[in-house]
């Protein structure tokens, strides 16, 4: 990826990736410890609300190198559609 400006760097903090796995992480143990809800719980509570705020971070990644470059890498928001449990 092309770099970043440090104007823009407020805008790509991948470390905030890394807090969303965390936090996903952390509810799929809880709703192991104790079960709750119906068959897509956790993918209606857990999974989509991580692919959601993936797509929204990595938005800002592409247009943060959008601002640098000026091309937005509209295929980086392609990099949340794995977000699944396993």
């Amino acid at each position: 990826m092309p770099a970043i400006t440090a104007s823009n760097t407020c805008a790509v903090q991948m470390s905030y990736l890394d807090k969303q796995i965390a936090e996903a992480n952390a509810r799929l143990a809880q709703q192991a410890a104790n079960p709750q809800g119906g068959p897509n719980f956790v993918q209606n509570t857990i999974v989509g609300p991580l692919v959601d705020k993936r797509v929204a971070a990595i938005n800002r990644i592409a247009t943060a190198i959008g601002r640098v470059n000026g091309d937005c890498p509209a295929d980086l928001v392609n990099l949340a559609s794995p977000c699944a449990v396993r």
